[in-house]
Order: structure tokens, then sequence, then C-alpha cells
């Protein structure tokens, strides 16, 4: 007797007789190979297992025929019939179920619609002053602002009316420093020409003095020129400084 091996798609099984094999789930599909074949084949293809795969039709039952009754007599019962009783209908409040039902139907319906537009007409109301809350919060919102900005132009205004008098008082002062150093230089200058003058009167004359003493006056007049020339040149850049701070003002 063959035995053969089965392949479950990753391994092979086996080796199996074909009467374990009667007992194993055996599809004609499956991979079978036994010694002698070339390679494998279905199970369906081998002659030995062919007989698995043939289906066996069940035996046919045997109908008996069940035996007739014996005869009876038919009773018939006589059937009683009873008077039909007309059942008197409900009234509700003096009218008929149906009506009541209609009529209070028809109320309550009435009833439902005069809720709704109530609930209708409080919800509008509602909404009627949220809004004109609204527009009063706007329009005092617009008035604060209207407020404010009209404010800050009239701050604006002060501040260049207080600037505008700032550089006006300061052009003054600058004008009256410059008009003091006119005067100044004036005075230096003449100051200045009077002790170049002292200088070469002391420089030239020689009568009635020793050297020590016309050195010491030569001296003590270069001192005068120095420092007057010295003024004259302060009060001509302190001026001129004046002048173009002023001009820096426009």
């Amino acid at each position: 007797m063959n035995s053969y091996f089965l392949h479950n798609g990753t391994d092979s099984i086996g080796p199996f007789t074909v009467e374990e094999l009667k007992t194993m789930n055996l599809k004609s599909s499956t991979p079978i190979w036994s010694q002698g074949m070339p390679d494998w084949t279905t199970a369906a293809e081998i002659a030995e297992l062919k007989p698995l795969f043939t289906v066996t039709p069940p035996p046919i039952k045997k109908i008996i025929p069940a035996p007739e009754p014996a005869f009876s007599p038919l009773v018939v019962e006589a059937e009683i019939i009873e008077p039909v009783k007309h059942k008197k209908s409900k009234r509700i409040f003096g009218l008929n179920r149906s009506v009541f039902i209609f009529v209070a139907f028809f109320s309550v319906l009435i009833i439902a619609s005069y809720c709704l537009s109530l609930y209708q007409d409080s919800r509008r109301e509602a909404s009627e002053l949220k809004n004109e809350q609204t527009e009063k919060n706007n329009v005092q919102y617009r008035l604060q602002q209207k407020e404010i900005e009209e404010q800050k132009i009239q701050m604006e205004i002060q501040q260049k009316i207080e600037a505008d008098r700032m550089l006006k008082e300061k052009k003054e002062m600058l004008n009256a420093k410059i008009l003091a150093n006119n005067d100044l230089l004036a005075t230096a200058n003449s100051n200045f020409e009077i002790a170049k003058k002292k200088l070469d009167e002391a420089s030239n004359f020689q009568f009635f003095r020793s050297e020590d003493e016309r050195y010491q006056e030569i001296a003590l007049e270069q001192k005068q020129v120095s420092y007057w020339k010295k003024e004259v040149e302060n009060i001509i850049n302190d001026t001129d400084r004046i002048k173009l701070e002023l001009e820096n003002l426009h």
C-alpha cells in the first residue's frame, strides 16, 4: 500500500496511508506526493484517492402509508345565536366622543399657537431691547472717541502755542545776546586800539625813565593788548555761535 505526503502551503507532512487520509479533511486540490511520482500533484489526479472524493447518495427510505381511520358519525352542534345588543355611545360633557376629541385638539392647537406667539413676541422685544442698548453704547463710545480727539487737538494746539512762545522767547534772548555782544565788541575794539596806542607810546617814549621802567611799562601794555585782543576774538566767536544757533531755530 502506498503512503502519501501532503503539503500545507509551507511544509510537507506525512507519510499517510489511504486509511489515514480517509479520516482527514482531504480536499481534491490538496498537493500530494508519493514515492515514484516525478512531482507534486493534486489528490484528485491520483486514481487510488479518487474514491475519497466520490459522493455516495444516502439510501431511499420506504414510505409506509398511515392506516385510514374507522368511519365515525359527524356530530354537528347547533350554534346558539345571541341577540345583538346595541351599545349606547358614551358622551363627554354632552358631546359625542369624536366631537369632543376634535374640539379638545383644536383648543390645544389654539392655546399652543397663542403661547408660541407670546414666546416670539417676548424674544422679539428682548432682541429689540438688546439692539437699542447696543446702539446706545455705540453712540456713547463714538461721543467719547470724539471728545478724546478734540482733547488731543486742543492739547496739540496748546503745545504748539507753548512751543512757539518758547521759540520766540529764545530768539529774543539770542538777539539780545547778539546786541549785547556787539556793544561789548565795540568796547573791546576801542580798548584794544587804546592798548595798542599806549604800547606804541611806551615803546617810543624814553624821557625821565630808566630802561627797566621802560621795559616794565612796555610789558604791561603788551599784556593789555593781548588781553583785549583775546576779548575781541572771544566776543566774535560767541556772536557767531549765537547766530548759528539762531539760524537752526527756523
